[in-house]
């Protein structure tokens, strides 16, 4: 490493006075941590301090002491430059709707992986104004950007494009933990390839197209794990860069769908004023969108009428989806697939569940329940888990146990957080009836 390069840092210029190079000093400072029966430190950990950015507190003191030995007099954190306040700087990630798209994009190709990142919850104009920025319009700052980087191969493209509908699939079929890992380093690479790519062309325009439609895969992932800030900012990058990108029909397509799941995580924490924002957007010039993308669009607002108590729009709600569903006549956006009868019944019987009114709730999750379609074992364990809670709010505790147990035994191949807390939050309430058999059963089955 070439340390003349960082002679303006202050432990660059020590090492040099000594002849140590990073990869040394390093050595010697996993020679104190083995002493503490502690791992030792990757060779290269010394590399971003010289380049100005500052140890843990632990790896400061041990660099201070080889230095000291070498030095043969103490070396202090003023003399390595250690001494200065952290400085602060707000990631593009902490707020994206104050962001441009390239930087966002850049974070994400540069930074730590979202699943190991902390942030803080957005709410109100925070949370919704790439959306309202979709609604409103305006200039297009894609068109002050140069044609710089390289130029997209067609086959790169289909390939990403592939990579992410065999992700949706699998989130369908095995739940979100399984895939997280593969979700987020593709979301992390698209980013990457978009970041270093030449835009405007049809290319260029297909990927972004891809990186909304990713983005809106991979932050349903995050929210069925209980990520939910990181499932915030991943839907909240891709909405930015639709606001940085050309209009064009696909675009608009996948950019409403990210929309909607935004608003159904909305409504799941409870922001229903940020909900019906995000679905009045999404539903912007409806008469426009392909019938079965209106019936999605639909479908999660019946579930966001629910949880805010608007009973009389969730029944339109339902009507609005049913009625589109039946529509087969023209496009179907291959995100939509999922959606069917028995989803829909689905999300009726939650939202009536959320309106605290188990009877609606019963007659349209027994019908779910009663389907035999596998295609999508996830929504059939959440409805299974949602017919329980409605019989459990009606009194009924053997059959809320029974379907508990039965949702516990058919969720054995569904890696869903979201599914087992919403198992343990049953469970919970049916403990004060632990002398029922079932729920003997239920509680001794999850060792709780």
């Amino acid at each position: 490493m070439n340390q003349n390069a960082h002679s303006d840092n202050p432990l660059a210029r020590l090492l040099c006075e000594h002849g140590l190079k990073p990869e040394q000093l390093i050595a010697r400072i996993n020679i104190l941590r083995a002493r503490r029966g502690q791992t030792p430190l990757d060779c290269k950990s010394a590399y971003p301090w010289v380049r100005n950015t500052r140890p843990n507190p632990e790896n400061q003191r041990d660099a201070l002491a080889v230095l000291a030995d070498f030095a043969g007099h103490p070396v202090t954190t003023a003399d390595a430059g250690w001494d200065k306040p952290r400085p602060t700087r707000r990631s593009a990630l902490e707020r994206p709707c104050e962001a441009t798209a390239s930087a966002l994009l850049r974070e994400i190709a540069e930074g730590d992986p979202m699943d190991r990142r902390r942030f803080t919850h957005l709410t109100g104009a925070a949370a919704t104004a790439p959306a309202l920025f979709l609604l409103m319009g305006g200039p297009n700052p894609l068109h002050a950007a140069a044609e710089e980087g390289e130029r997209l191969p067609p086959r790169l493209v289909d390939s990403i494009s592939s990579a992410v509908r065999e992700l949706r699939d699998l989130d369908d079929t095995t739940g979100s933990t399984s895939g997280l890992l593969w979700a987020g380093g593709l979301w992390q690479s698209t980013a990457r390839v978009l970041a270093n790519s030449a835009t405007g062309s049809a290319d260029d325009l297909r990927l972004r197209t891809t990186f909304i439609e990713l983005s809106e895969t991979y932050g349903w992932m995050l929210f069925d794990s209980n990520r939910q800030t990181q499932a915030q900012r991943v839907y909240q990058a891709g909405m930015r860069l639709a606001t940085e990108t050309d209009d064009n029909r696909d675009k608009d397509l996948a950019t409403r769908n990210l929309l909607a799941s935004t608003a159904y995580q909305a409504s799941w924490l409870g922001r229903h004023d940020d909900a019906r924002t995000l679905l009045d957007v999404a539903e912007k010039d409806a008469h426009r969108l392909p019938p079965l993308l209106r019936a999605v669009i639909a479908d999660r607002r019946i579930f966001a009428a629910g949880r805010s108590g608007d009973t009389e729009t969730l029944r339109r709600a339902r009507d609005i989806a049913n009625e589109h569903l039946l529509d087969t006549t023209a496009e179907r956006p291959w995100f939509c697939a999922w959606l069917s009868a028995e989803a829909i019944d689905a999300a009726t019987g939650r939202a009536w569940l959320a309106a605290n009114e188990p009877d609606h709730a019963r007659a349209h999750l027994e019908r779910r329940a009663a389907a035999t379609a596998t295609a999508y074992p996830r929504d059939a364990l959440l409805a299974q888990l949602d017919l329980a809670d409605a019989h459990r709010l009606r009194g009924d505790i053997d059959a809320s146990a029974t379907c508990a147990m039965t949702a516990l035994q058919h969720g054995n191949h569904v890696r869903s957080p979201r599914a087992t807390a919403r198992v343990r939050e049953i469970t919970t309430h049916l403990r004060p009836h632990a002398h029922h058999p079932h729920v003997r059963e239920l509680i001794t089955a999850l060792a709780i």
